[in-house]
């Protein structure tokens, strides 16, 4: 189970995008994962949001969002499900 997955702050530097999250825990990636934050100003880098309680960053200024689940690799709704997060099933008709 994925506890207390929630950023609480973002970095970007040439060589990684690191989440802290609530626990202290760093997530990071390589910037080159992303051809919009590789190819951003460093101003632009530094203009992040944490979004969705902390689930997810978006750069407004170059229209790029990164989750939680993209840096641990598992699905979406497992890291919003850890966030507390309460996820219906849609019923079928």
């Amino acid at each position: 189970m994925i506890e207390q997955s929630v950023v609480t702050d973002v970095r970007v530097d040439d060589q990684a995008i690191t989440f802290v999250l609530a626990d202290g825990r760093k997530l990071s990636m390589a910037t080159a994962s992303s051809d919009r934050l590789a190819a951003a100003s460093r101003d632009d880098r530094s203009d992040w949001r944490i979004r969705g309680a902390g689930t997810y960053v978006e750069w407004p200024s170059i229209d790029e969002h990164i989750g939680v689940w993209t840096l641990l690799g598992v699905p979406e709704d497992t890291v919003l499900e850890a966030a507390g997060f309460t996820m219906e099933k849609a019923s079928a008709p």
